[in-house]
């Protein structure tokens, strides 16, 4: 008997067996006989939903990715930024904005998951995909001294680095150089939030490889609006 002559067969058989059955008894009897096809059927439709939105992430430009490490405050929401940001600087349709804020790392823990948050920072860096982070002082001046970073005096125009100078962390950064390595946001939009305790300050820090500079001044003037 060919395959399709067994499904037909067993789905009249099954069709008369449920007719006598009740809707509880009905919904258990399907639970227990097609579990294993319902479980194919929703890892094809999962799959499919994965390919799409690979597909549709890849037919997108990104206009600007960033990284907020260490948010035990919700200080830095990454969607709601993301919707925000966008708004304000009229992203274009096909373009979006890239904001993570889920990564956590303690220097001194060989937790998986701060590991893991950590590779993923190196990875992202490597690839030069990062064009900027925030973390906490000691997490930012770690990274300020490990990474080949922006020198914020030579990156924003007067107009925004005059008002914004006194904030400015100087360091020597990966290549020994000493600059403008990061930006203390003690005075910007996100640590006026009610809830910050002010028990530490957040740094934000721009990866020197970063061709998105234009984005990046305008995610600048927004942390200060």
């Amino acid at each position: 008997m060919s395959l399709k002559s067994r499904l037909v067969r067993d789905l009249k058989k099954d069709r008369e067996t449920l007719k006598a059955l009740n809707f509880r008894q009905k919904a258990r009897f399907i639970f227990d006989y097609y579990k294993g096809q319902m479980f194919i059927l929703f890892a094809c439709l999962l799959f499919l939903y994965y390919v799409g939105d690979l597909i549709y992430q890849s037919s997108q430009v990104i206009d600007l990715q960033g990284f907020f490490i260490n948010d035990r405050q919700n200080l830095f929401p990454a969607e709601e930024l993301i919707d925000d940001f966008s708004a304000y600087q009229n992203t274009p349709s096909g373009h979006r904005i890239c904001f993570e804020d889920s990564l956590y790392v303690d220097l001194g823990s060989s937790n998986e998951y701060n590991a893991a948050s950590q590779e993923k920072i190196v990875a992202y860096v490597a690839a030069r995909q990062l064009d900027f982070l925030i973390a906490p002082e000691e997490l930012a001046k770690y990274y300020a001294n490990s990474f080949l970073l922006y020198d914020l005096d030579e990156l924003l125009p007067e107009s925004l680095k005059e008002p914004l100078q006194e904030d400015f962390y100087y360091a020597k950064d990966g290549t020994g150089q000493e600059k403008a390595c990061g930006l203390n946001l003690r005075h910007s939009r996100f640590l006026k939030n009610p809830v910050y305790d002010g028990a530490e300050d957040y740094y934000l820090l721009v990866l020197s490889y970063t061709s998105r500079t234009d984005a990046m001044v305008s995610f600048i003037e927004y942390a200060y609006k």
